[in-house]
C-alpha cells in the first residue's frame, strides 16, 4: 500500500516532468523519488508513465489518476485537522488576496473565525505581482492569487480555484463602430499594468492572437478602467471577475474569445512550512466556491497540475 509521501512525490513529477525536479520539492534524491513512482506502478498493477531515455511522460493512465489523487490528498489534509478539536488549534495566518477575491477570502475568513476561535487569519489586499515571492520568503503564509507561466517554486503548495475567462469590453456605443481589431486600432487601450502578472497574461495572449493597439493607457484597477470604458474613454481586454456582473450591464458590450487559452488562473498559494494552518483556509475556500456553484466546487488540488 503506497503512503501519502509517495502520492504526494507522484503528484509532483507529474507536474515538474521529471524525478530530478521533483526531487527539490519532496526533499529526496532523485534515485528516491524514482523507487517511490516504481513502487506506486507495482502497487497499481500498471505503469503511469512513458518512459523514453531519460525523458518520463504521464501516460493516459496516469492523467486519469492526477485528479483522483490530489482529491485524496486533499481529504488526507482535511483528516488531519478533524483529528484535534477546533478549540485546540490556535495561531495565526497571514493571507493576501487580489482585489476580484477578496469577498470569497473574507467569506471563508468569517466562517473559520466561527470554528476556530484560537485561529486567528489576517487578511489584506494586494496585487498579484509579488505575492508568490512573499509566500516563499514567508512575509505570507498564503495568497490567493494569479497563476502565471513560470513553475511553482519549491516551498510553495498551489491549489487551483476558479477561472476567470478573458473578455474584450467596449462601451454599447463604442461596439457598433467596429469589430475588436477596428476598436484596438481606433480607441485608447485601457490596459493593466504589464508590471502584473494579469498584464503580463493579456499581453502574451494578444501577441498570439495578432492582436495590436493604436495607444494605450496603463494601470493597475481593473474597476477602474471599466468605469472609464462605460464612460467611452476606451476599450481593454480583461478577465472577468466572479461576481462583478460586467457582461450583464447595459452600458458595457462584452465579448468572450474563442480560444481555450483566453483566460487567468486563481488559486491559493502556501508556503509549505506553515501549511498545518494554512489548509484550513484551503479547505474553507473550497467549500465557499461550492456553496456558490449549485454544480460543486472546480477541481481543487493540493499541488500544481501540469497543463492541459
Amino acid at each position: 500500500m503506497s503512503s501519502i509521501r509517495v502520492l504526494r512525490s507522484f503528484i509532483e513529477v507529474a507536474r515538474c516532468g521529471s524525478f530530478a525536479a521533483a526531487s527539490e520539492h519532496v526533499s529526496l534524491t532523485p534515485a528516491a523519488v524514482g523507487l517511490q513512482i516504481h513502487s506506486l506502478e507495482s502497487d497499481l498493477g500498471y505503469p503511469l508513465f512513458d518512459r523514453i531515455g531519460k525523458s518520463i511522460t504521464l501516460n493516459q493512465r496516469g492523467h486519469r489518476l492526477v485528479p483522483r489523487i490530489q482529491q485524496l490528498l486533499m481529504q488526507y489534509d482535511a483528516l488531519r485537522l478533524e483529528e484535534a478539536d477546533p478549540k485546540d488549534l490556535a495561531g495565526s495566518i497571514k493571507v493576501a488576496s487580489i482585489a476580484t477575491s477578496m469577498s470569497m477570502v473574507v467569506k471563508a475568513v468569517l466562517r473559520i473565525r466561527r470554528q476556530y476561535p484560537r485561529l486567528s487569519v489576517e487578511p489584506g489586499i494586494s496585487y498579484s505581482g509579488d505575492l508568490v515571492s512573499r509566500v516563499k520568503e514567508g512575509e505570507l503564509d498564503a495568497a490567493v492569487s494569479v497563476k502565471n507561466a513560470h513553475k511553482v517554486p519549491a516551498g510553495v503548495l498551489w491549489t487551483h480555484l476558479y477561472r476567470e475567462p478573458l473578455v474584450f469590453i467596449a462601451s454599447k456605443h463604442a461596439a457598433r463602430q467596429g469589430d475588436i481589431g477596428q476598436l484596438l486600432a481606433q480607441r485608447l487601450f485601457l490596459r493593466v499594468s504589464r508590471s502584473s502578472n494579469t498584464g503580463t497574461l493579456i499581453d502574451e495572449f494578444m501577441r498570439r492572437r495578432h492582436l495590436k493597439a493604436a495607444e494605450f493607457l496603463e494601470m493597475n484597477a481593473m474597476r477602474t478602467i471599466v468605469d472609464m470604458v462605460k464612460e467611452d474613454m476606451g476599450v481593454t481586454i480583461l478577465p472577468l471577475p466572479r461576481g462583478t456582473g460586467w457582461d450583464h450591464d447595459p452600458e458595457l458590450h462584452v465579448q468572450g474569445f474563442d480560444d481555450p487559452t483566453a483566460h487567468r488562473s486563481i488559486g491559493l498559494f502556501e508556503n509549505e512550512s506553515r501549511c498545518f494552518l494554512s489548509s484550513v483556509l484551503r479547505e474553507y475556500l473550497v467549500e465557499e466556491l461550492g456553496r456558490e456553484s449549485p454544480a460543486g466546487p472546480p477541481a481543487g488540488t493540493a499541488r500544481d497540475t501540469p497543463p492541459a
